[in-house]
């Protein structure tokens, strides 16, 4: 199987490019190695890690996904089986400063890359979503909630993407497979992530600005590579999962399953919750587990001593 995806530097795509490789896939990554919400350097690091043998790491593309005629060669050149979306501005809070940039990487960029894939007849999309298409209201998520109410412009941009998404299957016929993740975390993970944030003030013995009743689904990336790959191996029309891990869990649960990793003890302060922030998220993943044979395996205090393990060896 030949594997485009968007986004492949980032976290969870680097990720599922190491899993497809291993199991004999051609992988092509789509990246414009940008530094918006953190060193591109990183993004770097991280596939060296995960490809320390030259011969084994990807194709890299360097582009943008508003940049269609790029997209429209590279789609020409490798005729791939499989396109993975995932490239996106992410982050809630700081979306909210940046409206009209998510606005035009999330939503025009899907539609370029939706485009290529139409013409060039792709067999099977799946597109990155995200948990901050629903509302605190709509606890526990189920994927035929509707109608979705995003509370920041990040989740906007994911909610209309997927909308269009939608559109694109119906008008063009394109296999579509939409995989909502909930708060993805784990070693070389984003450092902007409140699982990285807390660990690093942790362990450098700095104050922790927890807010108060919040609580997240919070998803550990091998299992979200599991939920990935499986949607990999199966074909669908039109469908949408949840890929968490179906156990919110306190940000204060979250703090002490990796003080206990460190051995210490955080100093907490409470701060005010910022503007558009869900209060939860929570995944009902009963349909991937039927549909996609999903399983979460990793709990926090597991992830959270993986994370910290991992933290310990970064300067």
């Amino acid at each position: 199987m030949k594997v485009l995806i968007t986004g492949g530097a980032g976290f969870i795509g680097a990720f599922v490019s190491r899993a497809l490789v291993d199991r004999g896939d051609t992988v092509v990554l789509y990246d414009d190695m940008n530094s918006f919400l953190y060193p591109a350097e990183l993004k770097e690091v991280r596939l060296s890690h995960l490809f320390p043998q030259q011969s084994e790491r990807p194709r890299l593309v360097v582009g943008n996904v508003l940049d269609s005629q790029l997209l429209n060669t590279v789609f020409t050149e490798e005729k791939f089986d499989t396109v993975l979306h995932f490239a996106a501005l992410a982050n809630p809070a700081r979306s909210l400063e940046s409206a009209q940039e998510y606005t035009l990487v999330n939503v025009l960029g899907t539609v370029n890359v939706l485009e290529a894939a139409s013409v060039h007849e792709i067999p099977r999309f799946i597109f990155a979503g995200s948990s901050s298409v629903y509302n605190d209201e709509q606890t526990p998520f189920k994927e035929d909630m509707w109608p979705l109410l995003p509370r920041s412009p990040y989740g906007a941009s994911k909610a209309s993407a997927e909308a269009f998404c939608a559109m694109w299957h119906e008008l063009h016929g394109l296999p579509m497979t939409v995989l909502r993740f909930f708060s993805v975390y784990g070693p070389w993970g984003r450092p902007d992530m409140a699982p990285a944030v807390f660990a690093r003030q942790i362990l450098n013995d700095e104050p922790l600005y927890v807010t108060e009743g919040r609580k997240r689904d919070l998803t550990y990336i091998d299992d979200v590579v599991a939920g990935v790959m499986a949607a990999t191996q199966r074909q669908f029309a039109f469908e949408i999962f949840n890929i968490g891990r179906g156990e919110p869990q306190s940000l204060h649960e979250l703090v002490a399953a990796l003080s206990r990793a460190a051995h210490k003890t955080p100093r907490i302060e409470a701060r005010e919750a910022p503007e558009g922030e869900l209060t939860i998220t929570y995944a009902n993943i009963d349909k991937a587990r039927e549909m996609l044979g999903y399983n979460p395996k990793v709990s926090l205090a597991e992830g959270a001593q993986r994370l910290m393990d991992w933290m310990k060896t970064q300067p």
